[in-house]
């Protein structure tokens, strides 16, 4: 099976800060979980298919990652994924210089190209036709890892324009955090993936679509010569709170056998810190 890490994804809507916080705590006590992973949305989506509910409380990804990885000694973070739409990259970036320096280098940098028209009307953020969008998110791509890699940036994009910036204050890892970078476009984002990235996130759940995807990857890399080995790849599992916690090591069992070699649980709601160590029994056996 080679080497298989676990983390746990715990979107902030609908939640109580105490119980997020006594989750991350708990997860953190347990070597199994090495991430975890908090969502960056306005508000809660339901589904599939995913449509909004704004009267479901969200709060904001990277203010919330900020207090977990400051209530937490071991786990890395890092939001799955970031709307790169709701900031600037310059901003982003400095955020995440941040968060790496003040977390003693546990942060893990998670990148999407936004995709909810209804979030951004609501809001009134600029999204886009769909190259608009990755035509802004390779941009931001390249300003973050650029100045998060301790360049002097000079950049003259479509939509973003740097001149001479520079970060002096940076966080321990080097050359700068890792990159996780979320998404299915075989045209546009998994190639992104495959220039950019150490780590690809698939969203979904099926094994056959994660394999095909993954292979999409490997691809890539290869076209530009690039080691596939040096990206990771994730996949999440899912248990309902009806369902024993022990499902989750055959569906694991099967993310791993498409190509997953990262495996994200994502909790049903309401999750409880009292969760979180039946989930790491069952996982034990994949160890």
């Amino acid at each position: 099976m080679g080497t298989v890490s676990f983390g746990i994804s715990t979107g902030p809507q609908d939640i109580e800060w105490q119980v997020l916080r006594d989750i991350w705590k708990v997860a953190d006590d347990i070597d199994l979980f090495e991430t975890g992973w908090v969502n960056d949305h306005f508000f809660g989506f339901v589904g599939p298919p995913f449509k909004g509910d704004p009267n479901q409380g969200a709060a904001d990804g990277w203010m919330v990652l900020a207090s977990l990885l400051h209530e937490t000694k071991r786990i890395r973070g890092g939001v799955l994924v970031t709307g790169i739409h709701f900031r600037h990259p310059s901003v982003l970036a400095h955020m995440a210089a941040t968060l790496d320096w003040s977390s003693s280098g546990r942060l893990e940098i998670g990148l999407g190209a936004g995709w909810s028209p209804e979030e951004c009307d609501m809001f009134g953020l600029p999204l886009g036709t769909v190259k608009e969008r990755l035509d802004r998110f390779e941009e931001s791509i390249e300003i973050i890892i650029r100045l998060l890699s301790g360049e002097k940036v000079t950049f003259d994009g479509r939509y973003f324009q740097l001149q001479d910036a520079i970060f002096t204050q940076l966080g321990p890892q080097s050359p700068h955090p890792p990159i996780c970078i979320g998404g299915m476009g075989e045209k546009r984002t998994i190639p992104l993936a495959a220039k950019y990235a150490q780590h690809w996130n698939y969203e979904g759940t099926d094994p056959k679509v994660l394999e095909q995807k993954a292979r999409v990857l490997r691809n890539c890399c290869e076209a530009i010569g690039r080691d596939p080995s040096e990206i990771r790849i994730s996949g999440k599992v899912r248990y309902s709170a009806t369902e024993d916690p022990n499902v989750l090591t055959e569906r694991a069992n099967k993310m791993v056998e498409a190509g997953a070699n990262t495996i994200l649980v994502s909790f049903p709601r309401p999750t409880t810190p009292e969760m979180i160590e039946p989930v790491a029994a069952a996982l034990n056996e994949l160890v």
